[in-house]
């Protein structure tokens, strides 16, 4: 996912931290090759190894070239030592600077042993967003295929239900789903669970129940009613604690969550199990630090939308301290995330952190090619107006300007227009 706040490049730095999580150092060091300084722009933890010193200087359009050219470099190597299965799930949420590297790939892809695999909901496919202009150049350059993946029919809904129930449901019972749900899978998984754990079902012997009317089930129109209506069979204390996680972000870090303090420890680990057992969240990552992820993206913002304004700024609010907490004096390497959050807060944050962490992000985002992030960082905090000291609106400007030039959208237009600011 990419969400507003996240570094740029978020999904090709998820599969540079799983490659590294599953070979060798030396292997995942070797694949790097002299392309390393580049990547460690986007991903600064590959500095752990000695030998990585600082990427050359160049001006911002010619960066992004010359950053995207070593990632190539990176992926041919990797793909060389092994074939690659890539699969970059929701890109309708992906960032710009993600998709424009997706692009730059495409176009070499029939040269490496890698194959790319990309989900989108059409439903998602606004003109606004950056998935939508990449796709459609990728269809015009014949550099994707598209594979419409259509609602299940009704004799398939019977067999989801079967793969979940473990024998075959009433047709009645079929049928009901399928008018409710229109076929789309994870809103028959929804409603499935939604009617059993409602104990509507199923008999003490695990069969479905031979006195099911499924006139009588009142399945919810919706799946955010369905999702709302599951959320409310887990306890206050599970619900609390995934709102907080909401409010993090799609994944989200055991440390931070527990730095948080919304329960103590051990409520806080009740809380993620009951989750984890309701099929709400699950494992993501078994680092030394666990991370867990939302099962789905519509649980998360089912969450996030029980939140009246006031209460998620400062759920976003006690999140900035916990990421300090956490990372201590790391919390630079995390400045977009802290940013994000600070911003978030609203008038619950001090404006000068907030401007400080907006502009260290901005600044993060441009020595990394992020320019899309970098323009959002920087305008962000442009937009506190009168809590931006006099002084500080040309660097604010200044990284905007760098930030356009990067994208190649800088132009005399521009200047006269920043001029007269």
């Amino acid at each position: 996912y990419e969400l507003e706040g996240t570094p740029p490049f978020t999904i090709f730095i998820e599969q540079l931290e799983y490659t590294a999580r599953i070979v060798p150092p030396q292997t995942f060091r070797a694949v790097l090759g002299d392309a390393a300084p580049e990547i460690a722009r986007i991903m600064p933890a590959l500095r752990q190894f000695d030998d990585i010193g600082p990427g050359i200087e160049l001006p911002p359009d010619q960066l992004r070239h010359h950053l995207f050219h070593r990632f190539r470099e990176y992926m041919e190597r990797a793909a060389h030592v092994t074939p690659v299965v890539a699969l970059f799930d929701d890109l309708h949420w992906a960032d710009e600077g993600s998709l424009l590297l997706l692009e730059h790939l495409a176009q070499h892809l029939h040269g490496i042993p890698m194959l790319a695999l990309g989900t989108y909901r059409d439903v998602e496919l606004e003109v606004g967003r950056p998935f939508a202009a990449s796709l459609e150049r990728l269809l015009r350059q014949q550099r994707a295929h598209r594979i419409a993946l259509r609602r299940l029919p009704e004799d398939e809904v019977m067999e989801l239900l079967v793969a979940l129930g473990g024998s075959a449901p009433p047709e009645a019972l079929v049928d009901t789903i399928y008018h409710e749900t229109e076929g789309n899978p994870f809103f028959v998984q929804e409603v499935f669970r939604h009617l059993n754990e409602e104990g509507r079902l199923f008999d003490e012997a695990g069969q479905w129940r031979a006195d099911l009317n499924a006139e009588e089930l009142d399945v919810p129109e919706g799946v955010r009613l369905v999702v709302g209506r599951r959320l409310e069979r887990v306890s206050e204390a599970c619900r609390k604690v995934l709102t907080t996680a909401s409010v993090i972000g799609p994944r989200f870090a055991l440390g931070v969550l527990e730095a948080v303090g919304d329960v103590d420890e051990e409520a806080l680990f009740d809380a993620l199990e009951e989750g984890e057992a309701a099929q709400l969240i699950q494992s993501v990552g078994a680092r030394r630090d666990p991370v867990y992820g939302f099962t789905h993206e519509l649980i998360r913002q089912t969450l996030i939308e029980r939140l009246s304004i006031p209460r998620r700024q400062r759920r976003h609010r006690k999140i900035t301290e916990g990421l300090k907490a956490v990372y201590g004096r790391r919390i630079e390497e995390h400045a977009s995330d802290l940013a994000h959050h600070l911003y978030q807060s609203g008038a619950a944050s001090d404006p000068d952190e907030t401007l400080r962490f907006l502009m260290l992000a901005g600044d993060q985002a441009l020595e990394g090619s992020g320019f899309e992030e970098a323009l959002a960082q920087f305008e962000r905090g442009l937009s506190l107006e009168e809590d931006v000291p006099e002084e500080l609106v040309p660097v604010l400007l200044e990284g905007k300007v760098n930030a356009l030039d990067g994208m190649g959208q800088w132009t005399p237009g521009h200047r006269r227009r920043q001029a007269g600011r």
